[in-house]
C-alpha cells in the first residue's frame, strides 16, 4: 500500500532548498567567491585580448609592409628614370658619333674653340698679323718674307737687280739685260721684354741676302740689330744699335729694292745711339711734337789713297736730328711734317806723311706725309747737302777726284699710294737727284739722275702678293752720253 505522505515531504524539501538558495543569494560574496568569479571572467577575456593583439599586429605588419613597399617603389622609379636618362645619353652619343663620322671633312667645333683660345693668347702677347710666337724666356716673334724679283731693262743698270742709275750709252745702244733674284728675301726676329719698373725693353734683329757673293750663293747680311728702352709714361725712348737714319724717314713704295736711292731718296742704316721724345701740344692729344737726336758712326763708301775709311779716320761721330709735327688735316686725319739734318766729317789722306784733306758731310731736308682719304696717301721729301754718297745722295758721289772738294747735290721725291679695293694697291711716284752746277768737270761725273715709276700689287691671300712695276730712268753725265732705260719688274712675295 502506498504512503500518501511522500509528496508532502518532497514539497517541503524543495521549499527548503529554495529558501536556502534565496538566503545565500541575499548575502555578500566571500573572498573565495570573488576570486573564483575573477578567474572565470579572466578566463573568459583572454581569448578576446589575444584576438585583439593579433589584429593589431596584423595591422602594424600591414602598415610596415606598405611603407617598405612605397620605399621600394620610389627607388625603382628613380632607377627606371636614371636608366631612361642613360639610354637617352647613349642614343645622343650614337647620333653625335654618326654625325662626326658623316662630317669628318668639316671643321671640328672643339678645334675651332682651341684656335680661338690660341688667338686670344696671341692678342694678350700683343703679336701682329696673327703671327705665332716661338718659345723663349722672352717674347720672340719670327717674321719676314720670301721674295722673287724678275726684271728686264732696255739698257744696262747699275747694278742689275740692285738698280740705282743707268750706265752711259755712248756706242752701246742695245745693251738690254734680264735679272732674276731672290736676294731680297728677309728674315727678322722681334724681341719683347721683360718690362721692369715702368721701363719696356725690346729688340730687333733683321737681315737679307744682299751681302754679296754669286747670284745663286748670296751671303746673308745684317740690316738691323738694336735694343730699345721705352718709358711709356714719359713718352721717351732710347735706341742703341744699327737701324735707319734719323734723317729722311720716309721712302716710296717700289718693287725695286733700292727705293729710289740715288734718284731722289736718301738715308740708310748705320750704328747709332738715338733718343726720342714725344710731346702732346693740346689737351685733345691731336697735335704732337717729336724730337729725335742720334750719334752715329761716320761711314764712307770709299777710302783715300792712303787710308781705308775716310769716315773712321776723322776721329769723330756724325750727329743727326729731326723735329716733326703731327696734326689733324684732311677730315681730321693726322698729317706729319718734319725737318731734319746731319753733320759729319771725313779725312782724306793724300800721302804717307800725314798730309790730309778734311771735308764735311751734311744734309738738310724735310718730309711730308698726308693721308688725303682712306684710300689715298701722299708722301714727299726734299733735301740738299754735300758728300752724301754714304746716304745714297749725289748719285753715289762725294768728292771731286781732281780737287778733293765735296760735291753738293739736291733732290727729292713724291709718291702717292692708292687702295681702291681690299686686295688692290697702286703706287705712282717720281724722284730726282742732281749735282750742283760746276762742282765737277770730270767726264764720268753723273750730273743728274731722275726716274718715274708706277706699280700695282694684288694680294692673293693674307700672306701672298704678286706685283708688277714699270719705271723709266734717265742718267746724265758730264761728258758722256746719257743713259736711258725702261725697266719692267715683277715680284712674287710670301710673307710670314
Amino acid at each position: 500500500m502506498h504512503n500518501p505522505r511522500w509528496p508532502i515531504v518532497l514539497y517541503g524539501v524543495i521549499t527548503c532548498l529554495l529558501a536556502a538558495a534565496a538566503a545565500r543569494a541575499a548575502q555578500p560574496p566571500s573572498a573565495g567567491q570573488n576570486a573564483g568569479a575573477a578567474d572565470s571572467e579572466s578566463a573568459q577575456a583572454a581569448p578576446t585580448d589575444l584576438l585583439k593583439r593579433i589584429e593589431r599586429l596584423e595591422k602594424a605588419l600591414e602598415a610596415r609592409g606598405n611603407a617598405e613597399a612605397d620605399r621600394l617603389e620610389r627607388e625603382n622609379a628613380a632607377l627606371r628614370k636614371r636608366i631612361d636618362q642613360l639610354e637617352t645619353e647613349m642614343q645622343n652619343m650614337r647620333k653625335e658619333l654618326a654625325k662626326h663620322r658623316a662630317d669628318a671633312g668639316k671643321p671640328d667645333p672643339e678645334v675651332e674653340k682651341l684656335r680661338a683660345a690660341i688667338d686670344a693668347i696671341q692678342t694678350d702677347l700683343r703679336l701682329n698679323d696673327n703671327r705665332r710666337p716661338i718659345l723663349s724666356k722672352l717674347d720672340l716673334e719670327l717674321y719676314g718674307y720670301v721674295k722673287l724679283d724678275a726684271s728686264y731693262d732696255t739698257h744696262e743698270m747699275t747694278t742689275g737687280d740692285f738698280a740705282l742709275y743707268v750706265q752711259p750709252e755712248d756706242n752701246r745702244t742695245r745693251d738690254d739685260e734680264f735679272n732674276l733674284t731672290a736676294n731680297q728675301t728677309r728674315l727678322g726676329l722681334r724681341i719683347k721684354g721683360p718690362d721692369v719698373e715702368g721701363v719696356e725693353t725690346s729688340g730687333l734683329v733683321e737681315g737679307d741676302f744682299y751681302g754679296g757673293g754669286a747670284e745663286n750663293k748670296a751671303r746673308f747680311r745684317m740690316r738691323h740689330a738694336y735694343l730699345q728702352l721705352d718709358w711709356p709714361q714719359d713718352r721717351f725712348s732710347l735706341l742703341a744699335g744699327q737701324t735707319w737714319d734719323v734723317i729722311s724717314p720716309l721712302y716710296p713704295s717700289t718693287l725695286n729694292f733700292t727705293i729710289n736711292w740715288d734718284a731722289g731718296n736718301i738715308g740708310y742704316r748705320r750704328p747709332q745711339v738715338r733718343l726720342t721724345k714725344d710731346v702732346w701740344l693740346n689737351a685733345e692729344k691731336t697735335v704732337g711734337l717729336r724730337l729725335q737726336g742720334a750719334v752715329s758712326r761716320t761711314i764712307a763708301d770709299r777710302g783715300g789713297a792712303f787710308n781705308d775709311d775716310t769716315g773712321a779716320d776723322s776721329g769723330q761721330p756724325t750727329v743727326q736730328g729731326r723735329t716733326a709735327l703731327t696734326f689733324p688735316l684732311v677730315d681730321g686725319r693726322p698729317a706729319t711734317v718734319g725737318v731734319w739734318g746731319h753733320w759729319g766729317r771725313e779725312e782724306y789722306d793724300i800721302n804717307a806723311f800725314d798730309d790730309s784733306e778734311t771735308f764735311d758731310s751734311w744734309s738738310g731736308g724735310m718730309d711730308v706725309a698726308v693721308p688725303v682719304a682712306d684710300w689715298l696717301t701722299l708722301k714727299a721729301e726734299l733735301w740738299t747737302g754735300e758728300a752724301l754718297d754714304a746716304y745714297f745722295g749725289g748719285i753715289d758721289q762725294a768728292i771731286d777726284a781732281g780737287t778733293l772738294a765735296p760735291l753738293g747735290a739736291s733732290g727729292g721725291w713724291l709718291a702717292a699710294a692708292f687702295k681702291p679695293a681690299e686686295k688692290w694697291t697702286f703706287h705712282l711716284g717720281a724722284g730726282i737727284d742732281a749735282l750742283d752746277a760746276d762742282d765737277s768737270d770730270a767726264a764720268d761725273t753723273r750730273t743728274e739722275n731722275r726716274m718715274v715709276f708706277g706699280n700695282v700689287l694684288y694680294a692673293i691671300n693674307e700672306q701672298t702678293t704678286v706685283g708688277l712695276e714699270i719705271s723709266h730712268w734717265v742718267t746724265e753725265y758730264e761728258q758722256r752720253g746719257a743713259g736711258d732705260a725702261l725697266r719692267l719688274q715683277s715680284s712674287l712675295i710670301y710673307n710670314f
